[in-house]
């Protein structure tokens, strides 16, 4: 832009009054034209924000009102995880946070887990909890077929041998169709 000042400058000599006016409302336009570039390539960042998807919400209003602690496990998880659906964190978190024993905690997870709106990955004394990506998105929808790894979390094979073989959309089916939503 400031090359383009010192052409214009440079110009000025040369130009009329009334092509000069025209040459700065050129400018003025390619300025605004290149801040609404900006302005559409934040808004695809989704910065702060989380998609829901409306064709899951009666598994969520299932989740709600059958299983008070359950949903909030998941809402938690969901306030709390990267741009790649992932938190990794202890059943200590949880406890203190939920002021609950641990216990209970897992069992709310595990329903969680079986329909298939998280899955848990094991890291050492700690877990992964990956949210369905067919429940909630923070990123750009292309992005999605990255939803299960992010290079910041490394996680055991041997802790976790049978996930690649598990699938929590298959759980989330079987949800829909056991409690019969629509």
């Amino acid at each position: 832009m400031a090359e383009v000042l010192k052409m214009q400058e440079k110009i000025t000599v040369e130009l009329t009054p009334e092509q000069l006016q025209k040459l700065q409302r050129f400018l003025e336009l390619e300025e605004s034209k290149e801040n609404k570039e900006k302005e559409i390539e934040a808004r695809k960042k989704n910065f702060n924000f989380i998609q829901l998807y409306r064709d899951n919400m009666p598994e969520l209003r299932w989740l709600m009102s059958n299983h008070n602690l359950a949903s909030s496990l998941l809402f938690f998880i969901l306030e709390h995880m990267d741009n790649k659906n992932a938190l990794a964190c202890s059943y200590s978190v949880f406890e203190d946070y939920f002021g609950k024993h641990k216990t209970t905690i897992y069992r709310n997870l595990k329903i969680l887990e079986e329909n298939g709106f998280i899955d848990i990955l094991k890291m050492g004394t700690s877990n992964v909890y990956i949210v369905n990506e067919d429940v909630a998105w923070t990123v750009s929808n292309e992005q999605k077929k990255f939803a299960k790894y992010d290079g910041k979390i490394l996680v055991s094979k041997k802790e976790n041998k049978d996930f690649e073989y598990r699938s929590q959309f298959e759980r989330f089916k079987a949800l829909r169709e056991r409690e019969n939503l629509k």
